[in-house]
């Protein structure tokens, strides 16, 4: 995926609409060059920003291919239905991907004696957290107490489609999309706006990541200079910020004419 984005180093803020900035980022040292010390200390923070870093590239690049079915001679085609609802479909899993990322960096500071916590999924942390919060260092505790409802939707949204084989299925008039999910043998009860969810999906996920990153810096002896000094870079990462400028204008309900 390297030729289509990666995490680089930068000193220029705010960045360029070809990069993206996320907290989470700044623990990223693939080059070995930074702080040897503070990765051999800490490899799991490292990890997860590879890992985030690599899932916002995927997001970029289903986002880029949802968006150019939004024009008027695109959209009224036949296939825009099918690509943009297997693009959603890859959307919520490197979206989910992305927060579990996340749950592996908090995990790996959540508790005074390591890998106590959970790491292999944010939903898992969360549910363990809630179970012991005496083992939880406060101020990860803070944030894993945040107001989850955004990734309780992608959870279900993804486990819907992996696990229980719903459908995504897109409908569509000459202006906008919408998503319906579709479990076998049930009947559909909503559809969606779907440039909204995702916008949302993709703000909210920033949002988590940032506040993660911060508890994270308060415990271990990050380097000051190095936040912020990382972005994820790449061809399609525009798209990302478009979805977030652009979604509020399809927001209409199905149901209106």
């Amino acid at each position: 995926m390297r030729v289509i984005g990666s995490i680089i180093k930068t000193d220029k803020f705010p960045t360029t609409d070809r990069e993206i900035y996320s907290g989470l980022l700044n623990y990223y040292d693939g080059w070995h060059t930074d702080d040897p010390e503070f990765e051999n200390r800490n490899p799991v923070l490292a990890r997860a920003a590879s890992v985030f870093g690599h899932d916002l590239v995927n997001l970029a690049t289903y986002t880029a291919e949802i968006l150019k079915w939004l024009t008027p001679e695109r959209i009224v085609k036949a296939r825009s239905v099918v690509s943009v609802s297997a693009m959603t479909e890859a959307f919520f899993v490197s979206a989910r991907s992305a927060a579990d990322a996340i749950a592996a960096a908090l995990a790996s500071q959540a508790c005074d004696k390591p890998r106590q916590a959970p790491a292999r999924s944010l939903n898992d942390l969360v549910n363990w957290s809630k179970k012991n919060p005496s083992r939880v260092r406060p101020v990860i505790l803070k944030v894993l107490s945040t107001d989850l409802q955004w990734f309780l939707q992608l959870r279900d949204f993804r486990d819907e489609i992996i696990h229980n084989r719903a459908e995504p299925i897109i409908f569509r008039n000459k202006r906008q999309f919408w998503l319906i999910l579709m479990p076998p043998g049930s009947v559909p009860t909503r559809k969606t706006p779907l440039l909204p969810l995702l916008a949302s999906q993709l703000r909210e996920l920033l949002a988590f990541a940032d506040l993660a990153a911060a508890a994270i810096n308060e415990i271990t002896d990050f380097p000051k200079e190095r936040v912020p000094s990382r972005v994820v870079s790449g061809i399609l990462i525009p798209s990302l910020h478009r979805l977030m400028r652009i979604a509020d204008q399809y927001a209409e309900e199905i149901s209106r004419k």
